[in-house]
């Protein structure tokens, strides 16, 4: 499979039941944000650990079976911009009441991720697909501005932990895994249904707001 371009990164914030979070007065208010605005988006998702080389198991001089260890997928993300708000609430930083100031704050909130690139050949859409996923912002680089301006791009990691309901991303022998992947013209795919199975239940609206950019709809 061959894909390129990113169309755009897609992020939830869930409640410890997994569920869609709508939180008024905030961009998650529709309870989806499209990081795709004016000046907005990713330049790099790169997404590791999916799977890692099984261990051969050897018997009788020969190998026998291969054994394989979890998947243990981790994101890096590098954003053009993000919205500060966004930036600052999907790596669980509050906001002090005192002084305005974002302030980190543990346990980490669960963030689910689709981040939707197109295939190569034909254009339609890939859906790389995360349900729960913890993000920290590593570093805070700083330049001082010559003839060219010093510019510093957003950097997020993610790790992807088990999913938050224990009926989804499920193998077809009913295994749960951390890591979902979709393309635009699979048979029996459905957008509605992936929307709401990635992000804890949720569906579209006709009236988007100030967090979506996008309504969903079915592309089977």
């Amino acid at each position: 499979m061959s894909k390129h371009g990113i169309v755009r990164a897609t992020f939830a914030l869930l409640d410890d039941n997994g569920d869609i979070q709508k939180l008024e007065g905030t961009p998650f208010a529709d309870g989806i944000y499209v990081a795709d605005h004016n000046g907005e988006g990713f330049s790099q998702i790169n997404v590791t650990g999916i799977e890692a080389a099984g261990t051969p198991q050897y018997a009788n001089n020969a190998i026998k079976f291969v054994s394989y260890g979890q998947s243990q997928p981790t994101i890096a993300l590098t954003a053009l911009e993000l919205d500060w708000i966004v930036n600052q609430m999907i790596k669980g930083f509050t906001q002090s009441a005192n002084t305005g100031a974002w302030v980190r704050q543990l346990p980490k909130p669960h963030v689910a991720l689709i981040a939707e690139s197109q295939a190569k050949y034909d254009d339609l859409s890939i859906y790389e697909c995360f349900n729960n996923i913890e993000i920290v912002e590593e570093a805070s680089n700083n330049s001082t501005d010559t003839n060219a301006q010093a510019d510093y791009a957003t950097v997020l990691n993610a790790t992807a932990l088990k999913p938050m309901k224990s009926n989804i991303f499920l193998a077809a022998n009913g295994v749960q895994q951390p890591y979902m992947i979709a393309k635009s013209n699979d048979k029996g795919f459905d957008k509605n249904k992936l929307y709401a199975e990635v992000f804890g239940g949720y569906q579209p609206t006709t009236n988007s707001g100030s967090g979506s950019a996008v309504t969903p709809t079915s592309q089977a």
